[in-house]
């Protein structure tokens, strides 16, 4: 907790700039993504065919079922108060949500998908995992998650985003696709 603290202090004297702040908020918006995700989703399928319809329904199944673990069973068993409700010494940049802090949902997904999506297609790495690493420091730029929160949410995607490869590796042995 002392090593959270401590870096969330040096972010926030060191680190603030109104333009950067626009864009971590903007980073952290899971809504800004949706024209993205679908023009992504439609160049998978277009690229890979059935093993792209393969990859976006585990990778729906993964993230889903992810987010629902992180959210219903490790935040209200853990029941972690965020960063922006307990610190008042903290720039508040966004709104702060009512759940629990421990593990970040955004760096849980993010990464649950960064990992099926690189062992899936390997060349995705440098993207995916850069985009999962803005989202996870937006979140603690923003004050709303400690950073030993995105390290949770990164472990828990990672671990269901390996689980996802290996339903994907099943379907495509049962549906003969390559």
């Amino acid at each position: 907790m002392e090593m959270d603290l401590s870096i969330i202090h040096w972010v926030q004297t060191h680190l603030q700039d109104r333009m950067f702040g626009k864009f971590m908020e903007f980073i952290s918006i899971k809504g800004n993504f949706v024209a993205a995700g679908m023009l992504l989703a439609i160049l998978i399928l277009w690229t890979y065919r059935l093993r792209g319809l393969v990859f976006l329904i585990v990778g729906g199944i993964a993230v889903g079922m992810n987010d629902w673990v992180s959210h219903h069973i490790f935040k209200e068993w853990i029941a972690r108060p965020r960063p922006c409700h307990v610190l008042e010494s903290l720039n508040h940049i966004t709104n702060c949500s009512n759940s629990f802090s421990f593990p970040s949902n955004h760096a849980s997904n993010t990464f649950a998908f960064a990992l099926l999506g690189t062992l899936c297609f390997r060349n995705w790495i440098l993207l995916v995992y850069t985009f999962a690493l803005l989202v996870g420091y937006s979140r603690v730029y923003l004050g709303v998650h400690y950073p030993s929160d995105i390290l949770g949410g990164a472990v828990l995607g990672s671990v269901m985003g390996y689980l996802g490869y290996k339903l994907y590796l099943i379907i495509l042995q049962k549906t003969g696709a390559r």
